[in-house]
């Protein structure tokens, strides 16, 4: 069996988070203050490390603060003072980001703040020469950091007050950790197919075309190096996983668990399987329902199932209760 010795990260039992840190209520922006996320603070915070980071801050700008935004010079982003003094921060912010990013490898997931000229994920603006905002772009920190570690799971603080944006973010964050685990620290062709093999059915949720092209990417693991088939699988898992999960196919995932365990339930258990599967399907009621119900059959009948279709993070999250 092929083994490929890689630089082992160091990583803690609960994932490592990056996040803005104005967002754990430092008084780090602008103005002095904060954007505090509760969210973050009293409820991500049982679940997980975080690492805060201020880039502005971190190349050397005053609390308070000038405002600064970004802007467009026919194909060059700069971030300025927002007052027109002429003051530009793009090179050491993004000199910040080149400098940093070394030290994130642990991370498993980032939460920035949104809008921000620095941190936005996709919300940011940028002022053309007309001096009218182009909306819609990454902040120039927040930028520079995805394009050096392109696998992380990345998100605004906003975004998590969706439930199916929050959800499938989390379950993204502790399925990369698991690759940092249990294949990056030791990785090996049997350590890729165990990940494989518990990820498949949940893989299969979230794009079934991509799913089948990681099977068949591991049909034959002796025509790559183990590292190059490491780096295209998990780049395809991850581009897979970040397709939030239609109601549809989250129903078919639920059928499949059913066939599986059909010759072991009875009558009224299976069809009382069905039934909660379908009101699930109607919206009457949340996935945690079904999913307690699987559980509990798994249990009863001692059925060998590895897979993190079950639990892709720890329930007290409380995220499939929703309806």
């Amino acid at each position: 069996m092929e083994t490929t010795k890689t630089p082992k990260l160091t990583l803690s039992k609960k994932p490592i988070l990056g996040i803005s840190e104005c967002l754990m209520g430092k008084e780090v922006r602008f103005n002095g203050g904060h954007k505090r996320s509760r969210y973050c603070t009293d409820v991500l915070s049982e679940f997980f490390e975080f690492k805060m980071i201020c880039p502005e801050v971190g190349i050397g700008m005053s609390v308070p603060r000038k405002a600064i935004r970004m802007t467009k010079d026919k194909e060059n982003v700069r971030l300025i003072a927002s007052d027109n003094s002429g003051s530009d921060f793009s090179q050491p912010m993004k000199n910040f980001a080149h400098d940093i990013a070394p030290s994130l490898r642990d991370l498993s997931g980032y939460i920035f703040m949104q809008k921000s000229p620095s941190c936005a994920v996709g919300s940011g603006k940028i002022y053309s020469e007309t001096g009218y905002p182009e909306p819609g772009v990454n902040g120039v920190f927040s930028g520079e950091l995805i394009s050096k570690l392109p696998l992380l799971p990345v998100t605004e603080a906003g975004r998590l007050n969706d439930q199916p944006i929050r959800e499938n973010f989390i379950t993204v964050v502790y399925a990369y950790h698991e690759w940092q685990q249990t294949v990056i620290n030791c990785l090996s062709a049997e350590s890729l197919l165990n990940f494989h093999c518990r990820y498949k059915l949940l893989l299969k949720a979230h794009s079934p075309l991509i799913a089948r092209e990681l099977g068949v990417l591991l049909s034959n693991m002796t025509i790559k190096p183990l590292s190059v088939l490491a780096d295209q699988y998990i780049s395809g898992f991850m581009k897979a996983m970040n397709i939030v999960v239609p109601r549809k196919r989250q129903v078919g995932v639920l059928l499949s668990f059913s066939k599986y365990l059909k010759k072991s339930l009875n009558l009224s258990e299976f069809q009382e399987l069905i039934n909660q599967i379908k009101h699930y399907s109607d919206g009457i009621v949340p996935l945690i329902v079904p999913m307690t119900l699987l559980k509990y059959f798994v249990s009863k009948y001692h059925f060998d199932i590895n897979t993190a279709a079950l639990d892709p993070y720890p329930i007290s999250l409380g995220l499939r209760n929703s309806i």
